[in-house]
């Protein structure tokens, strides 16, 4: 899989073929300019929010999240990062073929929806009610949560709460 700066579009790590897929994820660089301009450490900031978050890039994949999110996700941030949202909350259309963000019910998810909506418009989404299908182990479960959404630069914050 290739990997490419969410905020620059530089190549952070090449694929091993070039028709891999490609992933998104923060440079060094960015990274550091992101630090600098805001003063603070992102991943401090996120820990202060008393919800799971997550920062998604435009194409809903994850840049960031909290000691919260990453719990519902059951996955440590090494294996969030630089992934879609759908991937890292295993709703159950990330296992149809195409996968998260290219199944013919991606369309109508609330999350993609609100995180592009969010993104384009510039205007925060509060409290839209959703279900995630979510694949736990062999069975599905049903989630219902409220997700909010603000945009900050190229970087919309994804909120998490139940519902």
């Amino acid at each position: 899989m290739k990997t490419v700066c969410s905020f620059c579009d530089i190549v952070i790590r090449d694929g091993e073929r070039p028709d891999d897929p490609v992933s998104h994820g923060i440079c060094k660089s960015c990274h550091q300019k992101i630090l600098a301009q805001h003063g603070f450490n992102i991943r401090k900031f996120l820990e202060l929010l008393d919800a799971p978050v997550f920062l998604v890039d435009r194409d809903v994949n994850v840049v960031a999240a909290n000691t919260s999110a990453l719990a519902i996700a059951g996955k440590p941030l090494s294996q969030v990062k630089g992934n879609l949202c759908g991937d890292v909350l295993e709703c159950i259309n990330a296992f149809v073929d195409g996968g998260c963000g290219k199944t013919h019910f991606c369309p109508e998810c609330t999350f993609r929806a609100s995180v592009n909506e969010t993104y384009t418009t510039g205007h925060p989404v509060t409290n839209r009610p959703t279900i995630l299908c979510h694949k736990a182990g062999k069975t599905e479960e049903k989630i219902s949560m409220l997700i909010s959404t603000r945009k900050d630069g190229n970087i919309v914050l994804l909120r998490l709460e139940a519902a």
